[in-house]
C-alpha cells in the first residue's frame, strides 16, 4: 500500500485517498492527474472498497484510455481487460452492444465516422432533391449533430423560420435513414444509451448497482449531454470522482459546457473539492506568466500553479507580422539549437 502511495505529493495524496463519496479535483496543466486518477482506481482496489468491475472510468481520447489501462496493469496484479475504463462513446458502443434489443437497434449495427455520415448525408440530399448549395451537407451534419449533443431529436428541436424548418424536416429524414439501414452516427450512441437508461429502470439500476465509482477525466469538456449520462450512471448513491480544470477549457465550440464542474458541485452535494497547484512540467517563468494571465478570466473556480524546478529561463516573444514569417523564426530557433548540440529529441513546438 505504502508503495502505491509514496511518490504522491500531499495533495495528490489527499484525492487519491478520499472517502467513498462524490470529489471535485480541480487539476492544473502538468500536475500528475493522469497519476491521481490511476492510483485513486488502485487503491480503491486494493483496499478492498471495489472490485475491478466496479470501477467506470471515462476518459475523452482512446489514447488516455490505454494509457490508464497500461499504468493500472503495471501497479496491480489484476486483468484490466474486461474493465469499464474508455470514452464516452466507446463505453455507449459497448452498453448499446450488450443492450441492442432494448435499445431498438440491429446486433450487428454500424457505426459512422464523420466522413462516413458526411456520405450519408449527401446520400440523403440527392435521393430527396434538395438543393446542397442552400443546404450543405456539412452545415447539415453539425446541426443534427449540435441537436443530438444537446439531447434533441428533431421532434424536439425549436424551429424559428423556413431554413430551420427544413434543417429539422432533413433531420427527420436523416434518422429514418439511419434507422433503415442499421447505422448510427458518434453523436447517436451517446443519445441512443442516454434514452435507453432513461426509459429502462430495471437495466438502469442494474449498472447503478454495479458502478459504485464513477471517475471522469477532463470534466471541464463534457457537454450537456454527458454530464447527464454520467448522473444517470451514477444514480444518487453512486461517487463521481470528477477531475478537470476550468482554466483549460477549450471546446465550448463544440458544446463543453464548463459550467458543469459548477453543476456537479451542487447536485451532487460535493464536499470535498481538493486543487492540484504543484505542476512537474514548466519552471516558474513559464507558470508565473500562465497565472498572471489566466488571473483576468471572470469566474474561475481558482489555483495558482507552483513548481519546485527553479525559475528556469526568462521567456521570450516574438512578434511575426504573418504565419509565414512565423514559422521561419521557429525553424531558425530549432537549428541554432541543434546547432549548439541540443537533441532534436528535446526540441518541442
Amino acid at each position: 500500500m505504502q508503495n502505491l502511495l509514496h511518490n504522491l505529493n500531499p495533495e495528490q495524496l489527499a484525492a487519491v485517498t478520499l472517502p467513498a463519496q462524490s470529489a471535485l479535483i480541480l487539476a492544473g496543466a502538468g500536475s500528475g492527474k493522469t497519476r491521481v486518477l490511476t492510483t485513486r482506481i488502485a487503491w480503491l482496489i486494493q483496499t478492498g472498497q471495489v472490485s475491478p468491475a466496479g470501477i467506470l472510468a471515462v476518459t475523452f481520447t482512446n489514447k488516455a484510455a490505454k494509457e490508464m489501462l497500461a499504468r493500472l496493469s503495471a501497479i496491480l496484479p489484476i486483468n484490466t481487460r474486461g474493465m469499464w475504463i474508455g470514452t464516452f462513446h466507446g463505453l455507449c458502443n459497448r452498453l448499446l452492444r450488450a443492450h441492442y434489443r432494448d435499445a431498438g437497434l440491429p446486433q450487428t449495427f454500424q457505426i459512422l465516422d464523420s466522413q462516413d455520415q458526411l456520405s450519408a448525408i449527401k446520400r440523403l440530399l440527392k435521393a430527396n432533391n434538395i438543393d446542397d448549395e442552400k443546404y450543405p451537407p456539412r452545415n447539415l451534419m453539425y446541426f443534427i449533430n449540435n441537436a443530438k449533443d444537446q439531447g434533441l431529436r428533431a421532434k424536439d428541436v425549436d424551429t424559428h423560420d423556413d431554413f430551420n424548418r427544413k434543417f429539422v424536416e432533413l433531420y427527420a429524414l436523416y434518422e429514418n435513414q439511419c434507422e433503415r439501414e442499421g447505422v448510427v452516427d458518434f453523436a447517436e450512441l451517446l443519445l441512443r444509451s442516454y434514452e435507453l437508461f432513461s426509459r429502462n429502470q430495471p437495466l438502469r439500476e442494474h449498472y447503478q448497482a454495479r458502478f459504485k465509482h464513477v471517475l471522469v477525466d477532463e470534466f471541464q469538456d463534457t457537454n450537456d449531454l454527458q454530464y447527464k449520462w454520467l448522473k444517470l450512471m451514477a444514480g444518487v448513491h453512486g461517487a463521481v470522482f470528477a477531475v478537470g480544470d476550468d482554466d483549460q477549457s477549450i471546446y465550448a465550440f463544440r458544446g463543453a459546457n464548463v459550467g458543469n464542474m459548477i453543476a456537479f458541485e451542487r447536485e451532487f452535494h460535493v464536499q470535498n473539492r481538493i486543487t492540484l497547484e504543484q505542476n512537474y512540467r514548466s519552471h516558474g517563468h513559464i507558470l508565473d506568466a500562465a497565472n498572471m494571465l489566466i488571473s483576468n478570466n471572470a469566474r474561475r473556480l481558482g489555483k495558482n500553479l507552483r513548481t519546485d524546478a527553479g525559475h528556469g529561463e526568462q521567456i521570450r516573444l516574438y512578434e511575426a507580422s504573418s504565419v509565414l514569417q512565423e514559422a521561419q523564426w521557429i525553424i531558425e530557433q530549432a537549428k541554432s539549437l541543434i546547432a549548439d548540440g541540443a537533441a532534436r529529441s528535446e526540441i518541442a513546438v
